[in-house]
């Protein structure tokens, strides 16, 4: 081999190993440096609506946390009425819970019409005032 090839050929490989080691241009850096704002902020923005999901799931969960405590203080509210007023409906207490689940107003009406201001008030405004005072 002469000299000549030998410096062609040593350039060559040079030039292989620059291109294999080769450091990214200001473009391509640029261009990695949109990817990775861009990825990050897709990440963001699934932690967000993952962050509001379990938030909704944690009211739907103290919404019916709620019912049942108004269920209780239903139950509650309507055995002491009738153990005062009429002791023999009291046995009927699960049918009449049974009955009216969900229509509590149509039962104050009916308790009301029934049995006048000695009713028992039943409504949401009232759980709210005695929920911490019964312990429900």
């Amino acid at each position: 081999m002469t000299r000549g090839n030998q410096r062609d050929v040593d350039r060559a490989r040079a030039q292989a190993r620059a291109a294999k080691h080769k450091k990214a241009s200001k473009d391509e850096n640029k261009a990695r440096a949109k990817t990775q704002i861009a990825s990050a902020e897709i990440m963001r923005q699934k932690g967000l609506l993952a962050a509001k999901k379990k938030q909704e799931e944690m009211k739907k969960k103290e919404i019916e946390e709620e019912k049942k405590k108004y269920i209780k203080f239903v139950r509650r509210m309507l055995s002491e009425f009738y153990r005062r007023e009429a002791p023999e409906k009291l046995e009927n207490l699960p049918k009449i819970m049974e009955k009216f689940e969900g229509k509590w107003d149509k039962l104050m009406k009916g308790l009301e019409k029934a049995y006048g201001e000695k009713a028992p008030n039943l409504t949401w405004e009232q759980f709210q005032v005695k929920k911490n005072k019964l312990n429900l």
